[in-house]
């Protein structure tokens, strides 16, 4: 039986009717712009160049059969063929992230592939972590795209110091300055401020901005960023969040331990580790996993400090550390000696009660405290308010500390 096409000419019509509708949606727009009064026109222009420019995030609504078909992709045969004869396929992040873990497990042991091949997919496979991490540094992640094909070595530097700072400062909340006790401020007090690191004259916003002039002096495609404002980083840095919380369930729990190191210390990765995430992170040397550590404790200081609230995630982590098998994930002696008072009260707080196998601390469980029974605050509420008070900070009880968010109250 012969294939019946349209007709030609009915085609014709449709087009010709759209295009009519299309003349005549133009013009009516065209006269009520005329009557727009010219302030409400330049006020509009101006909110025009403030619309955020967020990079495509992944998604096969479109052809779901497709990712199912690269889901169930096991060997090597079809990457070897796409690497023969299409490599550039690849380069569409969207397909790179949708193939399975395992799949690129192989990719790296085989002699059949070279090595800047392999480092260049080990990136691509998580690249919207990287987009995301670059949302909550304040950067706009179409820019610095761009940025990498030109000045990747300085782009990264840039970012470990921005990702660095915002560790140090947080997004909310201010920390004390340690030389004059005034506050610092956060990340976003102090994104286009001067500050000293390794002695030497920093400046994140403004380096930002250099390196985007450097890019455009030496590349025809021109870029450009006014995120001078504290309110669009702002923005940019939930949106980053929110773009995380997409792209990370396209990613198996092991993929965590096997990023670049400049994506897993990113304050978006570390902000939502989990207990299942990290511990893939076991056969990793000690000096990638006691800077994790040290994070953690960090988060559930300043939440007691009054800096900033720790995330759930890092909260449930310590229930896992203290009473569960990650009591050998470190020698928690090697934690930063600032921070190891802190993880004493963490234990007394965490810590199952009258169980020899739970890691001990200094400070009574609160249920073992013999002066929580005699109706006086418990040894470790007491040093917790001894450190809040010194910050002007109202006391905290045993039903409202930091783990009474995740239930853990005694």
């Amino acid at each position: 039986m012969p294939f019946e096409t349209p007709a030609q000419q009915e085609e014709e019509e449709t087009v010709e009717t759209l295009q009519s509708e299309l003349a005549e949606i133009d013009a009516r727009l065209a006269e009520l712009k005329t009557r727009m009064p010219p302030e409400q026109q330049r006020e509009l222009d101006e909110l025009e160049k403030e619309r955020p420019n967020a990079p495509k995030q992944p998604g096969w609504e479109e052809a779901p059969d497709i990712r199912k078909a690269l889901r169930n992709m096991r060997g090597t045969e079809a990457i070897e063929n796409w690497y023969r004869y299409s490599r550039k396929s690849f380069y569409n992040e969207q397909l790179t992230q949708s193939i399975m873990q395992g799949v690129w497990n192989e990719v790296r042991k085989s002699d059949k592939f070279d090595s800047g091949f392999k480092e260049d997919m080990r990136v691509m496979k998580r690249q919207y972590i990287m987009y995301s991490g670059d949302l909550t540094l304040g950067f706009d992640p179409n820019v610095t795209k761009a940025l990498h094909e030109t000045h990747g070595y300085e782009l990264d530097e840039l970012r470990s110091l921005a990702n660095k700072r915002l560790t140090e400062l947080g997004p909310d909340g201010e920390r004390p300055h340690t030389q004059s006790g005034g506050p610092l401020g956060n990340y976003f007090d102090n994104y286009d401020g001067d500050f000293i690191d390794k002695g030497k004259m920093r400046n994140i916003g403004r380096e930002y901005q250099a390196l985007i002039a450097a890019h455009n002096q030496v590349s025809s495609k021109k870029q450009s960023d006014g995120a001078d404002t504290r309110e669009r980083i702002e923005v940019r840095f939930k949106a980053g969040f929110t773009m995380f919380d997409d792209v990370s369930q396209n990613l198996a729990d092991n993929e965590f331990t096997l990023m670049p190191g400049s994506l897993r210390g990113l304050y978006v990765v570390m902000r939502n580790m989990d207990e299942n995430k990290l511990q893939h992170y076991r056969d990793r040397d000690l000096d990638v996993k006691i800077p994790m550590v040290n994070f953690f404790i960090e988060q559930f200081r300043d939440e007691i400090l009054g800096v900033r609230n720790a995330a759930q995630q890092n909260l449930e982590l310590f229930t896992w550390f203290v009473n569960k098998a990650g009591q050998n994930f470190i020698p928690f002696s090697s934690i930063r000696e600032d921070l190891k008072d802190w993880y004493e009260i963490i234990k007394a707080l965490v810590g199952r009660p009258r169980d020899a196998r739970v890691q001990p601390s200094i400070y009574p469980k609160i249920q073992d405290d013999s002066e929580k029974r005699k109706g006086r605050d418990a040894a470790v509420m007491r040093r917790i308010n001894e450190l809040r008070s010194e910050r002007g900070l109202p006391a905290m009880d045993a039903q409202n500390h930091p783990f009474a968010r995740i239930g853990v109250v005694k």
